[in-house]
């Protein structure tokens, strides 16, 4: 019975985790779709450490083959520190992070040393 009980604790999450992850969040904007504007002064302090939306954009870009026009800003939610970005790439939603002046994947930790 141990066994049964201890080998469902560690098939449950796993599965769990590997379907989240598996999705692929598709985003069908229409074409009257505009962007959502970011604060300007915001922008303009971000622009001193070129981290301001278009910076993302490029960085979003590079990272994903992709051309700048292809790239669509669903929610920007950012303060001087810190922000979150939902972005259409080519069709597919994703979620972007930025920490001071370094963007990244919100799934990705900056922390993880451990590789």
């Amino acid at each position: 019975m141990k066994k049964i009980i201890f080998t469902l604790a560690l098939v449950v999450p796993t599965l769990y985790f590997a379907q989240d992850s598996q999705k692929d969040k598709k985003c069908d904007l229409p074409s009257t779709y505009q962007e959502p504007a970011p604060d300007k002064k915001i922008q303009s302090f971000l622009k001193k450490v070129d981290a301001t939306t278009e910076d993302l954009r490029k960085h979003i870009a590079i990272d994903n083959d992709c051309d700048e026009k292809d790239i669509v800003f669903l929610r920007i939610s950012e303060q001087k520190g810190n922000g979150i970005y939902d972005v259409c790439v080519k069709g597919k939603s994703m979620k972007y992070k930025r920490m001071g002046s370094v963007f990244m994947k919100n799934s990705e930790n900056p922390f993880d040393t451990g590789k």
